[in-house]
């Protein structure tokens, strides 16, 4: 009896040791999207292109969703960026909203406000981070700008 009582003990320490911390995971996935979105947000300010592109899952499963449409694949999306010279004079990119989705998959929203050429917009930016190896990649990302009530 006291064989059985070790053997169920042991085995029952062995599951326990198993069993992944999930709190612990879900508050490295957030640690690790949050640094993500930094510097994402930094490559902006810097106007560095590559570090930019550098932030994006590079996939035809990547989608960017903006106003008045959604794109599908990072390489036309990577193309555009390179072809197109113009940066936010101004980009303040509030704190962000991350919620665990699952292991390795963290929602983002934050509020922005850009100015580009004197104009000013603002709105909410939704970014979806995927964990990729070791590291954090945005795999969708939208736009939803703020309207005016009429």
């Amino acid at each position: 009896m006291t064989a059985r009582i070790c053997g169920l003990a042991l085995g029952l320490s062995v599951i326990g040791c198993a069993v992944p911390n999930v709190e612990e995971i879900r508050q490295q996935d957030l640690i690790g999207a949050a640094a993500a979105f930094q510097t994402n947000i930094g490559a902006i300010h810097q106007q560095d292109t590559e570090g930019y592109l550098s932030s994006y899952l590079n996939s035809p499963d990547f989608v960017v969703a903006g106003p008045d449409s959604i794109a599908r694949g990072f390489i036309r999306f990577a193309e555009e960026r390179r072809a197109d010279s113009e940066w936010p004079d101004t980009l303040i990119a509030g704190v962000p909203t991350l919620v665990w989705i699952a292991p390795g998959v963290v929602y983002g929203a934050y509020p922005y406000t850009v100015v580009i050429a004197g104009d000013t917009s603002s709105g909410w930016s939704e970014r979806i981070f995927l964990k990729t190896g070791g590291s954090w990649k945005i795999a969708v990302t939208s736009v939803i700008p703020r309207t005016e009530n009429p």
